[in-house]
């Protein structure tokens, strides 16, 4: 049974959140805010981006979709150009998909972005409020994750 305090804290984050997110995106003008790219599609770039060249089996782990469901993404993102796709030299069953330099401009754009509005929204913090807030969102990422920073 959840507490009195754990039900009004999940109401005031249910709140809230929507409104910080509000405030990010009219900081930032690229793919996503525009309607052009998904959170699963910004995601995969990002996970593609850090790993140079992956297989499609380890794209939808990532994500924790089916295989046709990343394909289907993949297939997406290819067609913007994002990202190219090969088959693997020695099986053919093996797919590897590689970020374009396009796909790298625009996470990159992206990610400069989301810095520079994270930044702006909670300069209002001191650094002490900032570090906690840090290690908050680091615990719960622990938590539920099962990975450490």
């Amino acid at each position: 049974m959840l507490t009195v305090e754990l039900k009004n804290f999940s109401r005031e984050v249910l709140e809230i959140m929507p409104q910080i997110y509000r405030e990010f995106a009219k900081r930032e003008d690229n793919e996503i805010t525009r309607g052009k790219m998904s959170f699963p599609q910004t995601v995969a770039l990002i996970y593609i981006s850090k790993k140079k060249c992956v297989n499609m089996k380890c794209i939808a782990n990532h994500l924790s979709i089916k295989m046709s469901s990343a394909s289907t993404l993949v297939d997406r993102l290819i067609g913007e150009k994002m990202l190219s796709r090969r088959h693997d030299e020695n099986d053919r069953r093996i797919v590897w998909i590689r970020m374009t330099v396009k796909g790298s401009k625009v996470i990159g754009q992206i990610l400069r972005q989301k810095q520079r509005s994270i930044r702006e929204v909670f300069s209002v913090l001191t650094r002490k409020e900032r570090d906690l807030y840090l290690r908050i969102l680091k615990k719960v990422y622990v938590k539920h994750l099962g990975q450490s920073q």
